[in-house]
C-alpha cells in the first residue's frame, strides 16, 4: 500500500508554528521564572528541586531551561527569534564563534541537528560514530537475543577491523 502524501493547508502549519513559538517562549519563561525564585530565595538548586518535586517534572530539564535563560538575555533572544531552542541550548550570544555560526544559521535555515553538527564537528567523525556504535554494542551484549548473537558479534568483529583502519 502506497502512502498518501499530505500536503496541510498555509492556515494549519502556520497554526502549527505558533504553537512551536509557544512551546520555545513558555521554555524561556519558565527559565526566568526559576531565575527570579532563586534571587528571591538564594538558593537555585531547592527552588529548582522543589519546582521539580510539586510538580513531578526533572529537575534536569529545569536545569536546562534555568541555564539557557540565563544565557540568552530578553535582549539577545529579541535579536534572534525563532529559533529552535535547541540551537539556543547549545549556543552561547556571548561567544564570537557561536554568534557567527547563529547568523550562518539563519542566513541558510539550519535546523538544531545542523547548527549541532557545525559548532561540534567531531559530531560527524566517523571514527566516533563507528567508536559509539561499537560501544553501545558491547555495552548491552547481556541483552542480546541468542538467535541474533553470532550476527552483533560479527558486526563488532568488522567494526574493530574498520577502526583499525581508521588508526593506519
Amino acid at each position: 500500500m502506497e502512502a498518501v502524501k499530505i500536503k496541510l493547508s498555509d492556515e494549519v502549519l502556520t497554526e502549527f508554528i505558533q504553537l512551536f513559538e509557544m512551546v520555545r517562549d513558555t521554555q524561556f519563561e519558565i527559565g526566568d521564572k526559576l531565575i527570579e525564585q532563586a534571587k528571591l530565595h538564594g538558593d537555585k538548586k531547592g527552588v529548582i528541586n522543589e519546582v521539580a518535586s510539586q510538580l513531578n517534572v526533572s529537575a534536569s530539564v529545569l536545569y536546562d531551561y534555568y541555564r539557557t535563560a540565563e544565557k540568552w538575555s530578553p535582549a539577545m533572544r529579541e535579536i534572534y527569534q525563532n529559533l529552535d531552542y535547541t540551537i539556543y541550548r547549545n549556543s552561547d550570544p556571548n561567544d564570537p564563534e557561536d554568534i557567527e555560526l547563529l547568523d550562518k544559521a539563519i542566513d541558510e535555515g539550519w535546523n538544531a541537528t545542523t547548527f549541532k553538527e557545525n559548532k561540534y564537528p567531531a559530531l560527524k567523525d566517523p571514527r566516533g560514530i563507528l567508536e559509539k556504535v561499537s560501544a553501545i554494542l558491547t555495552r548491552h551484549k547481556k541483552d542480546w537475543r541468542p538467535e541474533i548473537r553470532s550476527e552483533i558479534e560479527s558486526i563488532l568483529d568488522r567494526l574493530e577491523k574498520l577502526l583499525r583502519l581508521y588508526v593506519s
